[in-house]
């Protein structure tokens, strides 16, 4: 199937490549803020951990003082044009409104603003107008938004996937060529808890020489109830619960449950920003009544559409992807004394 995909890759690729240019000759417009843009993604179609990274620096430069926003598509939203998903002061749209991801972002993190728009910058400028303060804006999946001007773009390698597949969509998962990670002004090596980081360094230093390279593992912040109340995971024994996940890797969350000593009698898988219509919940409800299972536990993800979905109590399992090295923050910081380019 790869070798038939590989015609349409090449087109594909020939079509980025012609971007990119259009962009190199200004041709293109790149529009700066007011504030400082830290742009957070990859090269690869989803799975990197882009979500739990954003939330894990968001919570870092609030521990420094700083005031961050962040802004995004929201991928998977029924809405157009600009939705201001929190004003930092808590969520003000609904998950259709604003997409799942900063649904999530904006239950996990209620003091951060977050704007939704796919151009960015004019979600730049709307963040700016908020009461709460602004003076960094975090760029969620940015890598190849060009249109946004930023002062540090980090890209993030999955240690399980570094080369996602080696080949461009659709024939791999790679949205651009490695040889794109040279754009790069920080490259953080993601899951290192569930694989070697070694291929992907070796990765960065042939792509990207010089640049610096830094690792993150995703730790557990707790498992928890619609509530918010944490829960052990003690309290859900082995048969009692069933897992389901809509997320580009779902391999990555049952690592995680693993980590966490939660067995569920049954694994449900579904697409990427899986919706949860009619059908998948029926799908659910269904395997509760034939494992006898009492509960369903799901990533954040999925929690804030499913919390409201069903009958049965949702345990969501919190992650965020933190960065080893302690010498990574300052580093960004250091960055954003750039004139944004």
């Amino acid at each position: 199937m790869r070798d038939l995909l590989l015609p349409l890759a090449h087109l594909y690729g020939a079509g980025v490549a012609f971007r990119l240019a259009l962009y190199r000759r200004g041709i293109l417009v790149v529009t700066s803020a007011a504030r400082p843009v830290v742009s957070v993604g990859n090269v690869a179609a989803g799975g990197t951990g882009k979500t739990p990274f954003v939330r894990w620096l968001a919570t870092e430069l609030l521990r420094r003082g700083r005031h961050p926003s962040i802004l995004t598509r929201g991928y998977g939203r029924t809405s157009r044009g600009t939705v201001v998903v929190s004003d930092g002061r808590g969520a003000l749209a609904t998950v259709g409104d604003s997409g799942d991801e900063p649904a999530l972002l904006a239950r996990a993190l209620p003091s951060v603003p977050i704007v939704a728009d796919a151009r960015r910058a004019l979600a730049a400028a709307r963040a700016e107008t908020l009461e709460t303060p602004v003076d960094v804006h975090l760029l969620d999946d940015g890598f190849s938004h060009l249109a946004l001007a930023r002062a540090a773009d980090i890209v993030l390698l999955d240690a399980t996937s570094p080369d996602a597949g080696g080949a461009l969509l659709p024939a791999g998962l790679l949205r651009e060529p490695l040889a794109s990670l040279a754009r790069a002004d920080l490259i953080v090596i993601s899951k290192t808890e569930q694989a070697d980081p070694a291929p992907a360094q070796a990765i960065a230093r042939r792509y990207a020489p010089g640049v610096p390279v830094f690792h993150a593992r995703t730790e557990l912040l707790g498992i928890r109830d619609r509530e918010g109340r944490s829960v052990d995971p003690l309290d859900l024994p082995a048969g009692t619960t069933i897992a389901v996940a809509g997320i580009a890797r779902p391999g990555s969350f049952r690592a995680t449950l693993d980590a966490a000593g939660v067995a569920p009698e049954r694994f449900l898988e579904f697409r990427d920003h899986e919706p949860y219509g009619p059908t998948s919940v029926g799908r659910i409800e269904r395997v509760l009544e034939e494992t006898g299972a009492t509960a369903v536990v799901t990533t954040e993800k999925d929690a804030v559409k499913l919390d409201n979905a069903l009958g049965a109590p949702v345990y969501r399992v919190a992650v965020e992807a933190r960065v080893l090295e302690a010498s990574f923050v300052p580093e960004v910081l250091s960055l954003l004394s750039r004139r944004p380019s």
